[in-house]
């Protein structure tokens, strides 16, 4: 029982440590307000496998940008579609588009990074700004706000990119483990420690993408390439946030469990190459999280004295509660915080499987 109250009061103690100290700051941050004399010229690079559908659906809103100058550049990973008509199409009526095609065999690593690679090496501009071909860009302001957060000595720019909204619990679990995720980065890197990004929206400087070596056994990892070079680069101090409605990127989240289950399988892979102090930070957030439903329960029932667990794990839940809902209002998704009370746990259900299918499932290539 004593090393169960350890426990609890460990639990207890980190849970508020991380709402209180870390992720506060995002919840009660109010979005610059950035007036810069002009916009610096942009290029924006979206890598694609198979993606003539959403290129033809989605790559109208990047084209329709309100910003002075900026260039979209395609990397055309082997795909065996019609992505090349698509982009083609779109040539025919726009000046500021290039494909680069990959073919087969010119491929020396897998995944994703060498297709980046290509894109950046390509770009014309010193802003860098990525996407993915999915997604959906929120407004024809979406360049403007995410390239204005640039200061004069800033080299990255993180963005948030939400899932749209469908019925179900998949989906909203889905969109709770996205807004986590968020929540997690977006707060440490404004705490000074920025530890990764989402290749769905962000921006970089070219110098620094071109600068990065790659540590971590790039060849051999098969996704994670958006998250690592931030992990690797990033710097507190030349970091920056924008989270304007107008700034997000939307894409289409998963429909079945399985798939789910197995794109965040493949993500998570990648983790395991940060930086130690951040897998110490991400790991005992998570520990915690665990620690403290695995205990809550079982002392209430046999505890000795249930008014004192009962206390503090009412003064934890309510403090994860109005921090949580203050973040879902900021990044728009208010739905989710009538849910807070079953999606909590179920977020630490789900990161415990995820750990353990993570360790006996093989990591799939970026499709």
């Amino acid at each position: 029982m004593l090393i169960l109250y350890a426990l609890f009061i460990g639990a207890v103690v980190l849970q508020l440590s991380y709402y209180i100290l870390v992720f506060s700051r995002l919840s009660y941050s109010r979005e610059p307000h950035y007036e810069p004399e002009s916009y610096p010229p942009v290029s924006i690079v979206i890598c694609a496998r198979n993606e003539a559908d959403n290129l033809r659906q989605y790559l109208k809103v990047v084209m329709i940008q309100h910003y002075p100058k900026f260039e979209v550049i395609i990397v055309n990973d082997q795909s065996t579609d019609n992505t090349v008509d698509v982009v083609a199409d779109y040539f025919k009526r726009n000046d500021n588009i290039r494909l680069f095609n990959i073919k087969q065999g010119e491929k020396p690593m897998p995944g994703k990074k060498f297709a980046l690679k290509v894109g950046v090496e390509a770009a014309q501009y010193d802003i860098v700004v990525v996407t993915d071909a999915d997604c959906k860009p929120a407004s024809a302001h979406w360049l403007e706000h995410l390239v204005g957060a640039y200061l004069s000595d800033t080299d990255f720019v993180l963005g948030y990119s939400p899932f749209y909204r469908y019925k179900g619990l998949l989906n909203m679990l889905i969109r709770y483990e996205n807004v986590m995720t968020a929540t997690q980065y977006l707060s440490f890197a404004q705490a000074g420690m920025p530890y990764m990004g989402v290749g769905r929206n962000m921006s970089f400087r070219k110098k620094v993408f071109t600068g990065w070596k790659d540590s971590s056994g790039g060849r051999k990892k098969q996704s994670g390439d958006d998250d690592l070079f931030v992990n690797a680069q990033a710097k507190g101090s030349t970091t920056a946030l924008t989270l304007h409605k107008d700034a997000f990127t939307f894409s289409e989240p998963k429909r079945t469990w399985g798939e789910w289950i197995r794109q965040k399988t493949r993500h998570i892979s990648s983790a395991s190459h940060y930086r130690f102090h951040h897998k110490v930070l991400l790991f005992f957030f998570a520990l915690s999280d665990f620690l403290f439903y695995t205990t809550f329960i079982p002392l209430c029932i046999l505890s000795a004295m249930p008014l004192f667990v009962l206390l503090a794990g009412f003064f934890v839940i309510v403090t994860k509660h109005i921090v949580s809902v203050r973040i879902n209002n900021k990044l728009e998704q208010r739905d989710l915080s009538g849910w807070l009370w079953l999606l909590d746990p179920l977020y630490v259900i789900y990161l415990f499987y995820i750990f353990m299918v993570s360790l006996f499932r093989p990591n799939q290539e970026w499709k």
